[in-house]
């Protein structure tokens, strides 16, 4: 049994001893090192800005409040392109502007909208549509912030949204 033993730890030291057990260790090395300083998968930030297309779709008073509640509307076409739909604008007029400033890194998208309220005597609208032609058929972590006109506040939601064609989102402000 002892003859064993000894054979071993001599089996042993000599493998600590080849030249292949120090190349093996120096590939293993290697490889932590280049795990560990990997860079980010997701790939640089992308800054895209949007302009609307502001419309009236509602019957009601859009400066009351009498139009559709703050949501967001997203729908997935054929070409891989989105439209997004952001319904009930308050403050805003036909000669204003509502549109988009976007980040998109890797697959999350933080949306945050600009509004510029336009001359009082002008209509009011309460809708802007907006196409994004640059997402790919996958899913995306959407965040999306409207700042208010009239307010210092701002309405915000997240969702996951899956482009795929035919599919629809709808997401209230809150």
């Amino acid at each position: 049994m002892r003859t064993f033993v000894y054979m071993m730890l001599i089996i042993l030291a000599g493998i600590f001893q080849s030249v292949e057990f120090y190349i093996i260790a120096t590939l293993l090395a290697a490889m932590t090192v280049a795990l560990c300083a990997r860079g980010d998968s997701r790939g640089p930030v992308r800054e895209i800005l949007a302009a609307g297309v502001i419309t009236r779709e509602s019957d009601g008073d859009a400066e009351q409040g009498d139009g559709h509640r703050p949501e967001i509307e997203f729908i997935c076409l054929e070409d891989g392109s989105v439209i997004l739909r952001r319904h009930g604008i308050r403050g805003v007029t036909a000669s204003g502007a509502v549109s988009l400033a976007m980040e998109l890194k890797g697959f999350e998208l933080k949306i945050r909208e600009r509004s510029v309220a336009g001359r009082p005597d002008s209509e009011p609208i309460d809708t802007a549509s907006f196409i994004l032609d640059f997402m790919a058929r996958e899913h995306y972590f959407i965040s999306y912030t409207s700042d208010l006109t009239d307010a210092s506040t701002s309405l915000t939601t997240s969702l996951t949204l899956s482009n795929r064609p035919g599919n629809r989102v709808v997401r209230r402000l809150i």
